[in-house]
């Protein structure tokens, strides 16, 4: 069995390389969703003293490289890890050894959807560095603060990254839609079985089919599903931009989400201060937050540091939910990330070891702490 759900709509299911996710059920509001992940850690705490095992919360596996890890037996991973072998040089690392949250957010209208889509875009820069939790992989300090979103980076420019036609300021759902039909296939299903799709995009398939196949809805949805930008609709909006963390800075992020994309004055004021930044300096600040996290330097020659406490000033959520934000209060007072402390303890204090990276790092851990 590779995946458990539960009557309320929660799921555990197993990625490429085994990582653990797990979805929570349609929440309210922040003090909900931290009860569903105070149950799942729960269970990790006793399945941890049973098999004697440690569950790491990190962007990125500490102890293995992809080829040392074994895919698990899903059908639809047989034909993207060749796939994404092919079309990016560290897509077989995002399979495998990466992990990472995800944030759905429902949206009123088209036009508030894609002013979330667009700010989210905007902001991507700024969330993948104050989230950055991942600076060591395959036993070696990678290099960067989020390897993961390095990772993600150099795979299929075609489905994943920063959008240019979707940030725009007068983007669209049927941009969006334009969008993922130009993007490549990778299989559609019948009889319960995936037949390879590769080769053509989604709006070839429609307009000629594939020999004996013709194109349905539910081959759309499944297309949709494979795309993997920094954030996408499915039917919800879904926040993409952030390596794992310990279940007291993901529900920060929750926190921090629920204050920003539900609350009007702080979206418009974000859009202000950050939708202005073009295209290229977007994805540059991006690329340069993965490699130094809140150290990079924004456009305007400040450090991303600085950006982050002046979005933390703007975000209002609930007051029920206020409480969840201190750690990253805590983190941004401290100055750096995740990944820039850890990397740092990890080349200078604990002599590049990765048992004590674990030691440090654990969530929930058995006997001995094996991982």
């Amino acid at each position: 069995m590779l995946s458990l759900a539960a009557p309320d709509g929660r799921t555990i299911t197993l990625e490429p390389g085994a990582q653990i996710e797990f979805a929570t059920g349609l929440c309210d509001d922040v003090p909900a969703i931290a009860a569903q992940v105070g149950e799942y850690f729960e269970v990790l705490a006793r399945l941890g003293e049973e098999f004697d095992v440690a569950f790491l919360a990190l962007g990125a596996h500490p102890g293995a490289a992809p080829d040392e890890i074994e895919r698990i037996p899903k059908e639809r991973y047989r034909i993207m890890e060749p796939y994404l072998a092919g079309s990016g040089d560290l897509g077989v690392w995002m399979m495998k050894a990466t992990a990472g949250i995800q944030v759905n957010l429902d949206h009123a209208d088209e036009a508030d959807a894609m002013a979330k889509l667009r700010l989210v875009f905007a902001l991507s820069p700024l969330l993948t560095a104050l989230f950055a939790n991942s600076p060591v992989r395959a036993r070696e300090a990678s290099g960067f603060a989020s390897w993961r979103g390095h990772v993600w980076s150099r795979t299929d420019p075609a489905r994943c990254g920063l959008v240019e036609a979707l940030a725009r300021p007068d983007s669209s759902f049927e941009d969006y839609v334009d969008w993922a039909l130009a993007a490549p296939m990778l299989f559609v299903q019948r009889d319960g079985r995936f037949r390879d799709m590769r080769g053509r995009n989604f709006r070839q398939f429609l307009e000629a089919g594939a020999g004996d196949l013709r194109a349905c809805y539910g081959d759309w949805e499944l297309h949709l599903s494979t795309l993997f930008p920094e954030a996408r609709f499915r039917p919800q909006l879904e926040l993409r931009s952030f390596d794992t963390q310990c279940p007291p800075r993901s529900l920060a992020l929750c926190a921090l989400a629920e204050g920003l994309f539900y609350r009007p004055q702080a979206m418009a004021e974000a859009w202000e201060r950050w939708g202005g930044w073009s295209h290229a300096e977007r994805v540059q600040t991006w690329r340069d937050g993965h490699r130094a996290g809140l150290a990079a330097i924004a456009p305007d020659g400040r450090p991303l540091l600085e950006h982050a406490r002046d979005l933390l000033a703007i975000v209002d959520p609930a007051p029920a939910s206020r409480c969840f934000l201190y750690p990253l209060t805590t983190l941004l007072e401290q100055g750096e990330s995740a990944g820039e402390r850890l990397a740092r303890s990890f080349t200078e204090e604990w002599g590049r070891s990765v048992p004590r990276l674990v030691e440090e790092v654990r969530c929930i851990r058995g006997r001995t702490g094996a991982v």
